[in-house]
């Protein structure tokens, strides 16, 4: 389709630059901005350029900006309703419907068919606004370009959302523009999943035998086979959820609901709050051992990396919803909203099932999943007790970072890169991350780490006289490019896989924001051994 999209987008733009009328070319110039953002969408495979929202609507701006677009497409569509040769709706299954894009007058037939939730795999529409209605409709959008294919992650959240839905008791119908493609495409792949002996040709032929109109183009028969072939069409997916509930001083009450809410349409959910008794590693363990595949930790750091513990090179995915103080982890496996809507963002990177391989790392005998340092960082989580961290959320770090480095201690490690000759470094903060995002100053000697480089990134201080100096060197942490980082006099970075630390006595640090005390630390990197939901580094 795009082809025609741009060049009908290209011959508005002529008509808009040559045309006399000032009226006439504002309009043509509508058109071709119009048909252009389409071109756009298709281009790049980005249904979500529409902006279509969780209840089926489309916002006005973005409505506004594609009325051309709008216009052709539902004159076509109307036309080819109204002399279509099938019915809107029709039965394919037990519970199991397919249709064209629904109106207010189709209500009354969903009345009669009992059909109780919409599966609406269209980009460019909007829905029917349900609640004027006063229905008890369930309702899922996965939005879809037409006569694309949904991708790998949509259809296995689209058929189990189905699945979920049928054993609910609801009736279920999937809708496109026609019922022709999208639909067909969605409902096929649930069809193979519920039945692995029917071939793809076994599923289109027993929607066509109902639904004759029902066609697919050559790349969505094409995806289905990969998909098919592939054997990743996944059913039935359900999810074990690891709570601790101190976390954050009692977050997870709080938030409970709206957890559930999210990943319930997706999952069988089964909850576990830890306790002083058992905690995260115990818990995982057993839920592994008894099949799980998918096991979401919901907590803070400590939570977290017991949780991952049990996880470690095992064909078990990982899922994260911070509820701590600093979430850390959090940050860097899913990216910038988890600032701004950590719980709900971190929700839906669990539903969109994107995964990748991360690193850790062992710190003597305990995993380690982000940072061990000893100095600043040590100090400035030695500061901040339970109650502060509670009270005031991570003021209570910074206002230990800045006591510690108003202290300005220095120590004296012996410290061995790899297979090297031991060398002694004095410096008042020395850390080793495996991942640590932008907010953990300390650990940025050069870029931010990165979790699947298969590398550790050691940062450490030069010793200064003045505390005011080492404010300086935060600032240069935090502020200046990697090149000039490289140049400073009072920052040192290494890369490596190994390293060794010794204490003249033993000493206090920390790891992944415990507190811990020994004479002596190796740290091995670990390449890959974590399967975790979330986004590569450079995504």
């Amino acid at each position: 389709m795009v082809k025609y999209y741009v060049l009908g987008a290209v011959i508005a733009t002529l008509l808009a630059i040559f045309i006399p009328s000032l009226i006439a070319a504002i309009l043509f110039g509508w058109i071709a901005f119009s048909l252009g953002i389409v071109s756009f969408a298709y281009i790049f495979n980005f249904p979500s350029l529409f902006r279509k929202r969780e209840d089926g609507s489309i916002p006005f701006y973005i409505r506004w900006a594609f009325i051309p677009f709008l216009i052709g497409a539902g004159a076509y569509n109307h036309f080819a309703r109204k002399y279509d040769k099938v019915p809107p709706i029709q039965q394919i299954d037990d519970n199991l419907f397919l249709a064209c894009r629904l109106f207010s007058k189709d209500i009354e037939q969903m009345k009669e068919n009992g059909l109780t939730a919409i599966l609406d795999v269209t980009a460019e529409f909007d829905g029917l606004d349900w609640t004027a209605y006063q229905l008890d409709l369930a309702y899922l959008n996965i939005p879809v370009l037409d006569h694309t294919s949904p991708t790998e992650d949509q259809l296995n959240t689209a058929i189990n959302w189905i699945d979920q839905q049928i054993d609910s008791g609801r009736k279920v119908v999937v809708h496109c523009a026609l019922g022709r493609g999208r639909s067909v495409l969605t409902m096929a792949a649930y069809l193979l999943a519920k039945d692995s002996t029917l071939s793809v040709i076994d599923a289109l032929n027993k929607i066509q035998s109902v639904r004759s109109t029902a066609r697919l183009n050559k790349g969505q028969m094409r995806a289905l086979k990969k998909i098919k072939q592939g054997g990743r069409l996944q059913l039935n997916r359900s999810l074990v959820l690891i709570a601790n509930p101190v976390a954050g001083g009692g977050k997870w009450q709080i938030e409970k609901n709206d957890v559930l809410a999210r990943l319930n349409p997706y999952f069988r959910v089964k909850v576990l709050e830890t306790s002083k008794e058992r905690n995260g590693s115990v818990m995982a363990e057993k839920a592994i051992s008894q099949g799980a595949n998918i096991v979401v930790a919901c907590g803070g750091d400590g939570t977290i990396a017991e949780v991952a513990h049990a996880c470690i090179d095992r064909d078990v995915t990982l899922g994260v919803i911070p509820l701590g103080t600093a979430n850390a982890l959090s940050q860097v496996i899913h990216g910038y909203y988890s600032k701004l809507v950590p719980i709900s963002h971190a929700c839906d990177v669990i539903v969109e099932g994107k995964t990748m391989r991360m690193d850790t790392a062992q710190c003597n005998d305990r995993l380690m999943l982000l940072v061990a340092a000893a100095g600043f960082e040590e100090q400035m989580i030695s500061a901040a007790d339970r109650e502060q961290k509670d009270a005031g959320g991570q003021m209570a770090y910074l206002r230990g970072l800045w006591e510690a480095i108003s202290q300005n201690e220095v120590q004296e490690l012996k410290v061995t890169f790899d297979d090297e000759e031991p060398v002694t470094i004095t410096t008042p903060s020395f850390v080793v991350a495996n991942a640590a995002p932008t907010t953990t100053a300390l650990a940025q000697g050069g870029d931010e780490p990165d979790m699947t480089d298969g590398k550790l990134d050691i940062t450490w201080l030069q010793p200064q006289e003045q505390a005011d100096q080492q404010f300086l060197s935060l600032a240069e942490l935090v502020f200046s490019s990697q090149d000039t980082k490289k140049q400073s006099d009072r920052l040192e970075h290494r890369q490596v896989e190994k390293v060794t630390i010794e204490f003249s006595e033993p000493a206090d640090y920390a790891l992944d924001g415990e507190i811990l005390k020994d004479r002596k630390i190796t740290i091995n990197i670990k390449p890959s051994s974590l399967n975790i939901f979330g986004y590569q580094p450079d995504e």
